[in-house]
């Protein structure tokens, strides 16, 4: 049996530009939030029918799953996309904007979501021709931007709905703004932070601003609060380890002469240990406690979400080699850990799993166009790039471990 080696999946890839470069102004130009991607999910649908790839659809509510049947009984890699998209207006001003109000692809799952839609095209090739070692089980995943009032993100219903039962390996990748197109990198072991989001309201006794003895200042509480949990992680946190509070947003009051009874403080948490996760939230509990003493009341919600991305070795390693046999060791990165939070998380909790980082930077641009803003944009060369890391990886730990 005769595999198709990297180079030769990078040229196929490329021959299949066009078709991926397609899929994604298509999908870039109907964005869909979290668990509503329905659209993009019957473009899935519609390319796999094509393709003639069997699936399973509305998989943690609007995902599919789908499963290339290869020669022999070798082992089942699993490639994982999302396809979710985020309240931002976008400010592009290309012919593909979104042509939704308020929505926008600002995180390159539409990209993400391409690329292994060309790995499907490039691998049930390889299958019809007999060269296909092992199975390939496609993820398309909803809502990895968000979970629902369940708290459960689409990667997590994925895991709980089967969609990672029996797979020998899995593998996913997300664009990256600050690495040049033709780069790549990832890391062996803790990569990416696990997040919580906290809600604290403190309540007090209101009354007219002209008699502030007479109340306990919830906004001037605040201020005591603010202040600890900005300690937290510089004075309670050991400095070798990583943590981060940020306070997102904060409410309070109605008017310039009213001291009112409550505000709103909500924030997140991120963290790359479990031990570093549990002091974390002791210590916001006892910063928000911090208020009892000026005579307010603290409620305080921590909502637990993702946990770390832990990037497997003997996964990871065979990335590497692949993404060296595909770009040149010289545009292979060892990534370095982040407190970006991602749900793949939890499928590489169930199978031995390697999460990648694709460069999409123009190194022409003179100026940054990162995620999660109104101007995210990426240089589209990237994606037969990103393709062919999907594959490849996918191929180089079939080859190793078909029996």
């Amino acid at each position: 049996m005769s595999a198709m080696n990297n180079p030769d999946i990078l040229t196929k890839a490329r021959s299949i530009h066009d078709q991926i470069r397609t899929w994604r102004r298509t999908i870039h130009r109907y964005p869909e939030l979290s668990f509503t991607e329905t659209k993009t999910s019957q473009l899935v649908q519609d390319n796999l029918k094509r393709l003639g790839i069997k699936f399973q659809k509305n998989v943690a509510k609007t995902g599919v799953v789908a499963e290339i049947k290869g020669s022999g009984k070798g082992p089942t890699v699993g490639l994982r996309a999302d396809m979710d998209a985020l309240p931002i207006q976008e400010e592009n001003g290309t012919e593909f904007d979104s042509t939704r109000p308020g929505l926008m692809h600002a995180c390159g799952h539409d990209a993400h979501t391409s690329m292994l839609l060309g790995a499907a095209t490039i691998l049930k090739n390889m299958a019809d021709r007999g060269e296909l070692p092992g199975n390939i089980r496609l993820l398309f995943q909803p809502s990895e931007e968000h979970w629902d009032d369940e708290g459960k993100s689409g990667g997590k219903r994925m895991v709980e709905e089967g969609a990672l039962k029996g797979l020998d390996a899995v593998f996913a990748l997300h664009v990256e703004t600050e690495m040049m197109v033709g780069e790549a990198g990832t890391r062996v072991g803790p990569f990416l932070a696990a997040v919580d989001d906290f809600v604290l309201e403190i309540e007090g006794k209101g009354g007219h601003a002209a008699s502030p003895h007479q109340t306990t200042d919830v906004i001037a509480s605040s201020g005591l609060v603010i202040n600890a949990i900005h300690q937290i992680v510089s004075r309670r946190i050991d400095p070798i380890e990583s943590g981060v509070i940020t306070i997102g947003t904060i409410h309070g009051g109605t008017a310039t002469n009213v001291i009112d009874t409550k505000v709103k403080l909500t924030g997140t948490i991120r963290s790359l240990k479990p031990e570093v996760r549990k002091r974390l939230h002791q210590e916001l509990k006892n910063a928000a406690n911090s208020v009892k003493s000026l005579g307010c009341t603290p409620h305080l919600t921590i909502r637990t979400g993702y946990p770390s991305t832990v990037n497997d070795r003997e996964a990871t390693e065979i990335s590497f080699k692949s993404l060296e046999k595909l770009l040149g060791k010289k545009n292979v990165k060892e990534s370095p850990m982040m407190l970006g939070a991602e749900d793949f998380s939890y499928m590489a909790q169930e199978a031995p799993g390697c999460f990648m980082l694709l460069g999409v930077k123009n190194k022409k641009w003179k100026q940054e166009y990162p995620v999660h803003t109104p101007t995210f944009r990426m240089d589209e060369d990237a994606l037969p790039i990103g393709t062919a890391m999907l594959c490849g990886s996918a191929l180089e730990w079939l080859n190793k471990n078909v029996s």
